[in-house]
């Protein structure tokens, strides 16, 4: 077993199958971990990423044809829908058929109409893997039938199904206990179809919860069972995966949802994190304010998750300045939040709106700037009765009342000077002054925050280098093994690639 997390992170957990994983939905976080990145056969938990696919390609009332190949390419006795050759069915009945009925030939059918084979498809599953962060998982197939070629970890399994539960026509199918599929060739009435997966069947209450949102259920006589799910609790949404179990995978499951809803809590990070607010409303240059109001703020829908024996104030925090695509508009950063050594969420840093952008801050204080000083030449003018622009110029003054009487002037009144300057002059001077300052409190803000990022590396280096010499391991080995580990997993990653057609 593998609890990952810092040494107050809750562990009282254990499985019986040979690999699992418990993994927040909102932040990826990982909560439990067993054998999380070993490789086992997935078996029709395939058929998640294979409709993620599918949906991202295709609409729903697009017309499906099943080739010979489509219905015959498959091991004798699997899971059929009774498809047979010349019968279409849209997209839509056809993944219902997938993830419910974990129908084979319905998998090969889409693939073919997705990309024009099993194999051309493959491909596509393979790069959707890696582009939602997957590692250690290669794909060979749509259905999940046994090859080689045909494995997955835990850990990148949950990064699937997470990404699969965010398309909302995927979560209502796998929510679907009874589904009623049109009729075909062998079954001319239509047939009634639902899902494997007890956990959303309440015929099946040793097993049923009504916190499960749905999942998909696979076995084989190499993957035996292996099983998904998605849970949701009030603001906490579960990611499980179970893999490699001896009929063990529904208690797995229950012992993974229960150990995640009782040790931890999802929380809004803008409910709790003002500093960023605070410092848009508190940055002021020559007592004019830079926002008029609050100019950064953390993204409002994102979150952490933490035990709930943690405070949120026992958080650090490290920046990413490098923008990555999907960012929301107005990003200056992203902000990881960690509890010890464990990540346990992030957020985009943002400017409010785009009225109170950098750009618009010196244009803002120029007008308030033009106006006051404008205002201070007229009332001077009228109260010496003349319409002539007069000196910005007080009578002399001890220090001391000087510093006392400035309280309550205008911004023209602040300047002592004894020549006659045009009010636009006063603005074009303050609004390079306030650029100025503007650029110098944040180049020393970033400084302060690098610095801090550099300390908190330091001390997780520290720490690092702490548990290595508890575990009897030098520095340098544990490099060198970790070095090892990379160029075998290349060398194996570029062996099979290789032999995909």
């Amino acid at each position: 077993m593998q609890a990952l997390a810092s040494t107050d992170w809750p562990a009282d957990i254990s499985i019986d199958s040979d690999a699992g994983i418990v993994m927040d939905a909102n932040t990826g976080v990982v909560l439990y971990g067993k054998n999380i990145h070993e490789t086992y056969s997935p078996a029709s938990i395939t058929k998640v990423l294979t409709s993620l696919i599918v949906l991202e390609h295709c609409s729903l009332d697009e017309t499906v044809t099943f080739s010979e190949s489509a219905v015959y390419n498959v091991e004798s006795n699997s899971s059929s829908a009774g498809y047979d050759t010349g019968d279409t069915a849209s997209v839509k009945d056809c993944l219902y058929a997938l993830l419910l009925k974990s129908a084979n030939e319905a998998a090969n059918a889409l693939a073919e109409h997705v990309a024009g084979s099993a194999d051309a498809f493959a491909v596509l599953m393979n790069e959707k893997a890696a582009e939602l962060g997957c590692q250690d998982s290669h794909f060979a197939n749509p259905s999940g039938l046994n090859n080689e070629e045909h494995y997955v970890s835990a850990y990148d399994m949950a990064l699937i199904t997470r990404a699969a539960f965010e398309n909302p026509t995927f979560a209502k199918i796998v929510e679907t206990t009874y589904y009623k599929l049109p009729p075909n060739q062998k079954n001319p009435e239509g047939q009634g179809i639902s899902p494997g997966n007890k956990l959303v069947k309440k015929n099946w209450p040793q097993y049923y919860r009504p916190d499960v949102l749905g999942g998909k259920t696979g076995y084989t006589s190499i993957a035996l069972n292996t099983l998904v799910n998605g849970a949701r609790q009030g603001d906490t949404t579960l990611i499980t995966v179970i893999l490699h179990s001896n009929n063990t995978q529904y208690e797995d499951t229950s012992r993974l949802l229960d150990f995640g809803f009782n040790n931890f809590q999802s929380v809004k990070i803008a409910d709790y994190d003002q500093t960023f607010s605070n410092i848009g409303k508190d940055l002021k240059i020559a007592d004019v304010s830079t926002a008029g109001g609050e100019s950064l703020s953390i993204d409002p829908d994102s979150r952490v998750v933490l035990p709930k024996t943690a405070d949120f104030s026992e958080t650090t925090t490290s920046f990413d300045y490098e923008i990555t695509a999907g960012a929301p508009d107005g990003t200056i950063a992203c902000v990881t939040y960690s509890l010890g050594d464990h990540k346990v969420g992030q957020a985009y840093l943002t400017l409010t709106d785009s009225s109170q952008t950098a750009a618009d801050i010196p244009e803002k204080l120029v007008s308030q700037a033009a106006t006051a000083a404008a205002q201070d030449s007229s009332d001077t003018a009228l109260s010496n009765g003349s319409s002539e622009a007069l000196p910005l110029s007080n009578p002399p003054e001890s220090a001391a009342n000087q510093e006392n009487s400035s309280t309550g002037k205008s911004f023209g009144q602040l300047f002592h000077i004894s020549v006659r300057v045009p009010p636009a002059f006063i603005a074009a001077l303050t609004a390079i002054l306030v650029v100025i300052g503007a650029v110098t409190a944040g180049i020393r803000f970033l400084q302060m925050q690098r610095r801090q990022e550099e300390d908190a590396l330091a001390e997780r280096r520290r720490r690092r280098a702490e548990r290595l010499r508890d575990s009897g391991m030098s520095e340098a080995d544990f490099d060198l093994m970790m070095q090892d580990r990379r160029t075998a997993l290349a060398k194996k990653r570029k062996k099979r690639s290789h032999k995909i057609p």
